[in-house]
């Protein structure tokens, strides 16, 4: 299993400014066949952290695994995982899937026909399932203890394959019997690693140990083959991922050695190298070291693929033999193992360490990029286009609805987003948006990305023993974000940034519990101000406290709130705006 670099590289590719902006040209070992493609990314929304594997449903949505935490090649994590959704066609991110407790965290997502997501689970030895149509999970323990399951991967048969990394074994699922299976590989601590399944229903996986180095087959015909991929030495060359093109023929991605390599089927002998060939490319950092992590083959049969310590996407062309290379959008993301193509022949990658999705109209897609037209927009790193206009309502909420769980579609027609649609805490009663029976921190956002913004919202909280409530401005996720905010003391300004939380400014402030007050909550420029006051009186004039920051430029409007025990937060109107 790959080694990662220090975690103070996370915070330093976190904090580079202009993060998202597309990239201009190739770096390197240009084909003149593959025109350089317009790379962008953006943060991830609905919390969680280190994004990882990707899948597409049925409606062309992107579904991210997101374990918030990094295998190097187990979590110190216990928390369950989740599992964020990107809708492309309205640039958005609808829901977050929080698993249920007693659940692992997944690195990997498949889907089978019945639009159910299967999902591995390394650290709690079990294999996960989602059904979106009954909003309901399931999970099952894989019978060999501590065996690690990874990658995953469905046949046609609807029958979900999985790799078994910490036994040497690959395993399978039969969802209609329940039934498991295992294979054992021939080769001692192989560590089977990425796994797919060609049209013909053979499984292929890798065995990612730089002492046995092959990739392998599980033939439809419950056949085991084993190849090699080099004689000489092995040193450092930890097959990773793997694919296969439109000729059935394999490709992977080889870790270390900073290349790919190819099996051609029709010349391939187990036991021997026969029919494989490797292709190495020149890195474009000669001292960050090299990863190649993610592959997948597009359309044109060209062959893309992350390098997770150079922080690069890449491209062969195989009739060619030439290579591009692309800069990640963000600096040192670790693009790793999210790499994946949908059916329209667009691109995606997980950036690990940046919180991002990242994304490439590919030029033979044939089809126009998905720009995101919705109400959420593609990066909170990149002003939206166009920028709202100011007076412009970015999100608004009276909350007169029906009772139901969840805060479900606002008043405006916007989806809350961050923690309210999947967060049982939350509910609208009687013409209220509740927050109740928690212990936790939680956050609200709805509408557009906003620059200079202002909010205002209106709210009460039976006890403040232990809770708060406020606003927040440029939140990009739960770990990045200004709040403005009550404690029943204090009026107190704070910023999070990669999880760590600073307060800015603050005054005393006696609120009273079961008391109404707005909150008005204002970023101009660095200029961050807030008043606060009973609901149905005037505002005070001038800011009650002023500070000045300039962390974050742009982000999602919304409100945050740590609600303990028995206490009910209950918000009665919300409002964000665009100012000039």
């Amino acid at each position: 299993m790959h080694k990662k670099i220090l975690f103070s590289l996370l915070a330093i590719a976190l904090l580079i400014a202009g993060a998202a902006l597309a990239f201009i040209g190739p770096l390197h070992n240009t084909s003149a066949q593959i025109a350089a493609p317009t790379v962008t990314d953006m943060y991830t929304q609905g919390g969680g952290w280190d994004p990882w594997g990707t899948a597409f449903d049925s409606t062309g949505r992107v579904w991210i695994a997101t374990p918030s935490c990094d295998p190097s090649p187990q979590c110190g994590s216990t928390a369950p995982g989740q599992m964020n959704v990107y809708n492309p066609q309205f640039g958005a991110w609808p829901v977050a899937y929080k698993f249920p407790t007693g659940f692992g965290q997944a690195l990997f997502l498949a889907f089978d026909k019945l639009g159910r997501v299967w999902f591995p689970m390394p650290m709690s030895n079990s294999l996960g399932m989602f059904d979106p149509s009954t909003n309901t999970f399931n999970q099952w323990a894989v019978p060999t203890a501590g065996s690690g399951p990874w990658g995953v991967a469905v046949d046609s048969n609807g029958i979900v394959w999985f790799t078994e990394h910490y036994v040497n074994k690959i395993g399978s699922f039969n969802p209609s019997t329940h039934q498991f299976t295992e294979i054992a590989t021939a080769q001692p601590n192989s560590q089977p690693y990425g796994i797919t399944v060609d049209s013909a229903n053979n499984v292929w996986f890798t065995e990612n140990n730089s002492s046995v180095a092959q990739v392998a087959e599980y033939t439809a015909q419950h056949v085991l083959h084993e190849y090699k991929i080099r004689t000489g030495s092995t040193s450092g060359l930890t097959p990773h991922l793997i694919t296969t093109d439109q000729k059935g023929d394999v490709w992977w991605s080889e870790g270390w050695p900073g290349a790919i390599g190819k099996l051609v089927i029709a010349a391939a002998v187990p036991g021997t190298t026969a029919g494989v060939a490797e292709y190495p490319y020149t890195p474009t950092c000669a001292s960050c070291g090299t990863h190649t992590s993610g592959i997948a083959v597009d359309k044109s049969g060209a062959v893309w693929f992350t390098d997770s310590l150079q922080s690069v996407l890449g491209t062969f062309t195989p009739g060619s033999s030439t290579f591009s290379l692309y800069n990640t959008p963000t600096t040192n993301s670790h693009p790793h193992d999210g790499l994946n193509i949908d059916a329209s022949n667009n691109l995606w990658f997980t950036e690990e360490f940046a919180n991002k999705l990242g994304h490439a109209a590919l030029p033979s897609s044939g089809g126009s990029t998905p720009t995101p037209t919705g109400t959420v927009k593609p990066t909170a790193t990149v002003k939206p286009t166009p920028t709202p206009v100011p007076g412009t309502v970015l999100g608004q909420d009276s909350f007169h609805r029906a009772n139901q769980s969840l805060w479900g579609k606002a008043s405006d027609g916007h989806t809350w987003a961050g923690d309210a649609n999947t967060v049982s805490a939350f509910s609208i009663a009687g013409n209220q948006g509740t927050v109740s029976n928690s212990s936790n921190s939680y956050s609200a956002v709805l509408g557009s990305v906003g620059f200079n913004t202002d909010v205002v919202f209106t709210g009460s909280i039976s006890s403040f023993s232990g809770n708060n409530f406020g606003a927040v401005l440029h939140w990009t996720d739960g770990n990045n974000w200004y709040k403005a905010y009550v404690d029943g003391a204090s009026l107190i300004i704070q910023k999070k940034v990669n999880g760590t939380t600073t307060i800015l400014g603050q005054r005393a402030f006696a609120a009273k519990a079961a008391t109404a007050y707005t909150i008005n909550f204002r970023a101009s420029g660095p200029n961050i101000g807030v008043n606060v006051w009973p609901a149905g009186t005037t505002e005070p004039s001038g800011w009650m406290v002023l500070v000045k920051d300039s962390t974050f430029t742009s982000g999602y409007a919304g409100m945050r709130m740590q609600v303990q025990g028995s206490s009910i937060l209950s918000i009665s109107a919300f409002k964000a705006t665009a100012l000039s």
